[in-house]
Parts: structure tokens; sequence; C-alpha cells
């Protein structure tokens, strides 16, 4: 990669991990994010693969953990997950719920974009619910 791409890349990084007010860990704004913009576009595209949460009742309670934690599954267990696995993790899943969030994930793509301005230093959050 040359440095004009990674100056480029710079340019996309818009959040990072720190310590939840709301729940563990969060992602905060570490500059202003307008509205409309998809904070998480620097990050490779996914490919997910549909799956019951039944599936990995036989695996290691600490491994059916992380999937209880992290992924989401509708009332019949079915749910996404990561077609490279489970660390193919981006920072997206970090993002904690409120009832008043300041992201929405697009549905027709799976991206999420900024609902309005964020300040920096201000935790993006999601509505869990609108998952699914």
């Amino acid at each position: 990669m040359n440095n004009k791409k990674v100056i480029s890349r710079i340019k996309e990084i818009f959040c990072r991990l720190k310590p939840s007010k709301i729940h563990g860990i969060g992602l905060f704004a570490i500059r202003n994010i307008p509205k409309g913009e998809n904070p998480f576009k620097s990050e490779p595209k996914q490919k997910w693969i549909k799956v019951n949460k039944n599936v990995f009742k036989c695996s290691d309670p600490e491994i059916f953990k992380i999937i209880d934690d992290f992924y989401w599954f509708d009332k019949k267990g079915n749910g996404w997950i990561p077609e490279r696995g489970f660390y193919a993790m981006g920072l997206s899943f970090y993002l904690n719920h409120s009832k008043k969030p300041n992201l929405k994930r697009n549905d027709e793509n799976g991206n999420f974009i900024a609902l309005r301005d964020i300040k920096k230093n201000e935790e993006l959050t999601v509505d869990y619910v609108t998952y699914g």
C-alpha cells in the first residue's frame, strides 16, 4: 500500500474503542461525524452466513457465550455470522444500544449512517430493535 492510500484511509477513521457508561466497551467519535456519513466505510466488506443459534449449543460454553454476546438472533434462533469467522468482527460490533441512537443500519447494504451530526467524544449508538 502506498503513502497516498494510507493517508486516504486515515481520513476515513472516525471512531475508537473506549470504556462506555452504557455497557462495557463502546465506540466513540474521534472527530465530528456529519449527518449521513458512514463512520465504518474503511472496514472491509463482510459476507454473512445465515445460521440457527442451536447449531452452536454443542460448542464449548465460552464459544457459545461469545456468539450470544456479539450476534443478534431472532425469536426462532436465526441470525447472521461473518463468513470469515468470529474474529472477523469489525468495530461496528462494539456499538451499544440506545432508544435514541445517533446511527442507523441501512437495510439495503448493511452499512451504518449517522442520523444526525455526531460530536467528537460522543458515543456511537444504534437501536438493536431495528436489526433483523
